[in-house]
């Protein structure tokens, strides 16, 4: 199989599994006995200062482990003061599962608007008119596309938020390990990413970043969003891929190489059109739309008679055509991309 999805779901590394049952190996020889007790403890701290490091995160104590994003996400949604005829903002480029989590808020009387990022000189001018217009309580919003790894303008996204005294929540499950992440630069009310996409971490886990106005003083910032006991064992392979990803972010131009090789392969195909904005990309994502039944079936064709894993979704620009994401990492065989490209190639020349 040819995998061309770790934007969903990432292979991670051998020294990761190996962490994994380390840390179980040795917490099952104390168990909740005083050394057990102070083992995890031990254990949660030093993962949380490791991945807090490769964030540039100063504070490591903002940091809460998370099963997920939708988890995450619920958990801020909740702790905010909601009163009906409230708006969250947010885009029509959010993950499916954020936007069950924002539905839900209409429960509440809270009325979601979704914004189209089609460019960004269009984009955040839109932003501005809505925030001044209406009684908007929260923004919600991802740091990159899922669809197509447009990167969104998340540090003028967040002075606009200060400037209207309004939560910036942010979905980095596409940015983090993937594009480099730094909490010197920007500071949003909360910050979520799981661990099984460009991380390469396990499934089950993630972070949320609590922002400097979103928790109480009294104690640690993560107490209140941390709920019961945690697996040490995934949290320990979670910050040992964190690490071992943040050690690659040099190679994010190889990854940028190949999505140019992708684009110039697509364009000479009438019936694929490449999906960009003319703002800046993630490297390791290309989304095409296919404009005709004939080109949907000839994708039919390679995905199973070469067993191509990628992603098909129904892309907003274009929501009457099948739409197909390719996502590549540096761990992704260089051999299995061309090889790839060389099949799309042939069809074009058919």
């Amino acid at each position: 199989m040819i995998y061309l999805n770790p934007a969903g779901l990432a292979p991670f590394h051998h020294d990761v599994q190996q962490e994994i049952s380390r840390t179980l190996d040795t917490f099952s020889q104390l168990l909740y006995a005083e050394a057990g007790i102070e083992y995890y403890r031990a254990t949660l701290q030093r993962c949380r200062r490791a991945i807090a490091d490769c964030l540039r995160l100063n504070d490591e104590q903002r940091l809460a482990f998370m099963p997920n994003t939708t988890t995450a996400c619920s958990l801020v949604l909740s702790r905010i003061n909601w009163k009906p005829g409230n708006v969250l903002l947010t885009t029509t480029h959010e993950n499916s599962t954020i936007l069950n989590e924002i539905q839900k808020l209409g429960a509440r009387g809270v009325r979601a608007i979704a914004l189209n990022p089609d460019v960004p000189s269009g984009f955040l001018p839109a932003l501005e008119r809505t925030l001044d217009e209406q009684p908007v309580q929260a923004i919600v919003i991802s740091h990159v596309s899922h669809f197509d790894g447009r990167i969104l303008p998340i540090t003028a996204i967040q002075e606009l938020a200060q400037s209207h005294h309004m939560p910036l929540i942010v979905d980095g499950a596409q940015a983090v390990g993937h594009i480099p992440v730094s909490f010197q630069e920007f500071s949003p009310y909360a910050y979520f990413f799981p661990g099984h996409k460009w991380c390469t971490g396990p499934m089950g886990t993630g972070a949320l970043i609590i922002g400097k106005d979103g928790h109480q003083e009294t104690q640690p910032h993560w107490t209140g969003y941390e709920l019961g006991t945690q697996n040490i064992g995934l949290i320990a392979g979670f910050a040992k891929a964190c690490q071992l990803k943040d050690q690659t972010h040099s190679n994010n131009q190889i990854l940028e190489e190949f999505r140019e090789e992708w684009k110039v392969c697509l364009r000479p195909n009438p019936g694929i059109r490449t999906i960009e904005w003319d703002g800046a990309h993630a490297p390791g994502i290309l989304s095409f739309a296919c404009l005709d039944e004939r080109t949907e079936q000839a994708m039919d064709t390679l995905s199973a008679t070469h067993s191509l894993a990628w992603k098909t979704l129904t892309h907003p620009s274009y929501p009457s055509n099948r739409s197909i994401r390719v996502s590549w990492t540096t761990d992704t065989p260089g051999i299995d991309i061309r090889s790839t490209l060389a099949l799309f190639s042939s069809l074009s020349n058919e």
